[in-house]
This record gives structure tokens, sequence and C-alpha cells, in this order.
């Protein structure tokens, strides 16, 4: 199925660009302002509900725009918290996204594409294959649909792009909606409170660190050596990782890099590797996110025991390393780490 929107979507705006637009239709210019605090702020897409805008002018709003955020088609929830959401998007694709729930905070684990093109052998997305990037609006719109399911909540809330696709393969889309997610006449959530995630796209990573300074870099490293790294994750065979470890250790940044870690049994997990990746990082400040394998059907690996992921773990700490062992939340119902994937629907 392929619809396509006869009106340009709210979500793909940024507040220049609807304020040079209502401006060209006879608004004053603080409308643009007014239309953000509803939609964002908010979270409310009735244009009929707003009322500080005169009856007129928002009969005038509804024509011009999408209002609408993206249908949630399916929500799952592994009763403790955990909520997986299935989104439509207008061409017939869906996403997953999803909301964790931390001892003082929520975080929203984000998709930035439809499927992966990085085929990544330990990855349920990667394995239903890329379908395309999604845009601004298909980015934020995740953001809003849970916020709604939090109801009146106004705590503090993370976002970390980790959920469906490589965020700096799409690092055009990403940007345009990171600065609505951080302006304050958007959805106003500090870039300190933001993660991204990346397999190490090199370029773009230089680019997110210049334009969004304060935003947190997840780095996937999942090997020391870095042949296996390449058998694991095959972006590894352009994207050189001494190449991205000499940027990571040569460029200061605000915070401290996080490098997540896969644990695979019999793969990955070894007190010797354990060493080396202790060894690859020095001089790099970080903390380590050590993430024991959750398991999908299709793919061949395993979790490794308890006692081998904290003898990883010690070993790491001995070397001085900060280290967190994440197991993840929502397993029951496909939403942990590694595990998103949407199989079938168009292509």
């Amino acid at each position: 199925m392929n619809v396509l929107l006869k009106k340009p979507w709210i979500l793909d705006r940024q507040l220049s660009e609807l304020n040079a637009e209502l401006v060209a239709e006879g608004f004053r210019d603080y409308a643009a302002r007014q239309v953000f605090q509803w939609v964002y702020f908010k979270n409310s897409q009735d244009v009929n509900s707003w009322s500080n805008i005169a009856k007129a002018n928002r009969q005038k709003l509804a024509g011009l725009y999408d209002w609408e955020l993206r249908p949630v088609l399916d929500r799952q929830d592994d009763g403790h918290g955990t909520r997986k959401l299935l989104i439509g998007l207008a061409d017939g694709q869906k996403i997953e996204t999803v909301l964790i729930p931390e001892k003082d905070h929520y975080t929203f684990c984000l998709s930035s594409q439809a499927g992966c093109p990085l085929a990544c052998a330990f990855c349920a997305t990667g394995a239903m294959g890329f379908r395309r990037n999604l845009t601004c609006g298909e980015i934020v719109t995740q953001v809003l649909s849970l916020r709604k399911e939090l109801g009146a909540y106004a705590g503090k809330l993370n976002l970390v792009f980790m959920g469906m696709g490589e965020p700096l393969l799409n690092y055009a889309n990403l940007a345009r909606a990171l600065r609505l997610i951080c302006a304050a006449d958007g959805l106003n959530i500090s870039p300190r409170h933001v993660t991204v995630s990346t397999a190490g796209i090199l370029e773009n990573l230089k680019n997110l660190e210049a334009d969004f300074p304060q935003v947190k870099i997840a780095f996937s490293l999942n090997a020391s050596d870095p042949q296996l790294r390449a058998e694991l994750m095959p972006i590894a065979r352009k994207e050189r990782l001494e190449d991205l470890l000499a940027h990571l250790r040569g460029h200061k940044r605000r915070q401290r890099i996080t490098f997540e870690y896969v644990l695979l049994a019999g793969i990955n997990d070894s007190p010797a590797q354990a060493r080396q990746l202790a060894k690859l990082i020095q001089g790099i400040p970080s903390k380590v996110n050590l993430i024991p394998y959750n398991a999908t059907p299709r793919l061949p690996f395993r979790r490794p025991t308890e006692v081998a992921v904290e003898s990883f773990r010690a070993i790491l700490l001995e070397k001085g390393l900060t280290v967190v062992t994440r197991w993840s939340k929502g397993e029951g119902i496909r939403s942990a780490c590694g595990q998103l994937a949407v199989f079938g629907g168009s292509s």
C-alpha cells in the first residue's frame, strides 16, 4: 500500500518553517509558537480543542496540515511496566518503540529506521532487513505516543535511540527530530537526557558531536578483536574499529562514551576477551554496558551463564573500568535489546 498524504505533516515541520508558512497564509507571527505549544507541550493534536486560537483560525489550520500521530496498531505489556507499541506508518510500514520504567524516571527506546541495513548477526532487526529511513515526524510521533501512555506524568524522561535501525545512517532526519525534541518550544527534553547508539558511522558521529555536543553517545562494540567484530557486524568491514577508537580517544567531549557489549556465549565472553576489551578502550573516558544476549528465534546465539557474565564483569572492574550489567527488561514481549523486528507488512 502506498498512501500519499495530501497535506504536509505538522510533525515534519521545524518552528521556523511553520512560522514562514503560517505568516504566508495570513497568520500572526506568534501563531506558530501557539501551535507548537499545543502539539508538543500539551501533546494535543486536536486543532478544534485549542482554546486560545480563534475558531476561524482553527478551521483554517485544520485544512493546512495533517495533525494526527501515526496510529498505535498494537501494544504489549510485560506485566512489570515495560510496554511495546507497534506503530503504523502512512505507507504501510510498521515500527516498534518501547516504554521502560526505571527507578526514578521512564526511558523511551526509539527507532530511527524501518528495519536496519547493518545485518548484525545477533540482532532481530538486522534479520528483518532494511525498509527505509524514518522521517523526522515518524521519529517524533514515537515520543508523543509514548508520552500519551504515561498520562499526567511530568517527571524525568530519558530518550535512547536504540530501537530499530542505525540512527547515524539517517542523520538528516535524526538531527531534525533532535531539534524538535530538545527545543524549548518543542518537547523541551534536555539533550543530556538523550542517547544515540551507533555501530560506528564515523563522519556522522562527528556531525552529531558538532551539532549536539550534550547528547550522549553509546558505541556498539561487541567484540575486542576487529576480525570477530567484522563477522558479527558487517559494517566493521567499512568503518574500521581503529579509526573509530582513535576518534573517541582523541576528541574531547562533555559526556563519557558508553561502550555496549552484547555477551554471546562461547563467542565473545571469555576471560581473555575481557582483558583484551579493557586494553582496547584504555584511556577513553567511558563506561561499559554489558548486555547478556536476549534470545531471538531464527538466530543461533545463546546467553552466557550468570557466572560467565559476572566473571567477565569482574575482570573489567579489576582493570579500573566502570561497568554496568544490563539485564534487559521486556524480554517476554520481545522488546529487549536486539529483539525489535516487524516481519511482514509493506516492503
